[in-house]
């Protein structure tokens, strides 16, 4: 029977670490440029955030609706969403989508909305 060769088994061992090393080598120069150009992507994401807030138009109500409570703002979002939240209609879907001074009552206050 033929006993395997200690230094044929070390030189091929050898040569599969040192491609093993050269293959970890790339895949750290390819992971570098990946996380590099993620940190770019992050950072331009951010300008261009805050240059569309920027250019964004304030709507009359733009600066009420930060300082609306976040049930307030639910409130919003079902009354644009098409139904009453007004105790009279609750629930009802508004026909053509027609402003209803109760439910804006409710939401802004005394004010009504004109754009609804």
């Amino acid at each position: 029977m033929n006993q395997p060769d200690p230094f044929t088994d070390f030189q091929r061992l050898s040569a599969e670490a040192d491609n093993l090393a050269h293959d970890l080598a790339k895949f750290r120069q390819e992971l570098n440029h990946v996380l590099e150009q993620n940190a770019e992507l992050v950072i331009e994401n951010k300008h261009l955030r805050g240059r569309l807030n920027d250019l964004a138009p304030q709507s009359e109500h733009g600066s009420q609706k930060d300082d609306m409570l976040p049930s307030r703002r639910n409130l919003e979002k079902l009354y644009d969403a098409g139904y009453h939240i007004c105790n009279m209609m609750y629930g009802a879907r508004r026909e053509n989508n027609e402003p209803c001074a109760f439910c804006t009552a409710i939401i802004y206050g005394s004010g009504n909305r004109t754009n609804h």
